[in-house]
């Protein structure tokens, strides 16, 4: 005939199979280089839109680095007159303290008062007009 020698279907399978693998593994390298290089395209856009809007902002990075300037310097105050106001609280806790034992004087002077039989006498003189007096108003 023609001079081919009659090839064994299982030898055909075989080569077959190979030649899948060869193709396949052909198409993975093509396919990770296809991702490959859209991702240097994704990153070199997103660096040309980054560098766009960075010479476009400008005037708004100035914008804002000013008002955080003044954020700050608000901030400041504010915990400044906090600071002060907790210093003139902690100087009054002190005097409260220091008149702690004035105080305890004075609630035992009134206590003897309030007994004294000149206060009782005039209190209960001083009821009936204070009734009296809240009566007519």
């Amino acid at each position: 005939m023609d001079g081919n020698k009659p090839v064994s279907p299982e030898v055909l399978r075989t080569d077959l199979a190979l030649e899948l693998e060869h193709v396949k593994h052909d198409l993975q390298s093509a396919e990770s280089k296809i991702m490959q290089l859209e991702l240097a395209l994704l990153n070199s856009r997103d660096f040309a839109i980054g560098a766009s809007a960075e010479a476009g902002q400008t005037p708004i990075v100035r914008q804002m680095y000013i008002e955080s300037q003044r954020q700050l310097i608000d901030a400041t105050t504010h915990i400044a007159n906090h600071i002060d106001h907790i210093r003139r609280l902690e100087e009054h806790v002190r005097d409260l303290s220091s008149l702690h034992p004035v105080n305890r004087d004075l609630q035992t002077q009134l206590e003897k008062l309030r007994s004294s039989p000149t206060w009782i006498i005039g209190r209960i003189f001083m009821t009936p007009i204070r009734i009296l007096k809240r009566l007519v108003r």
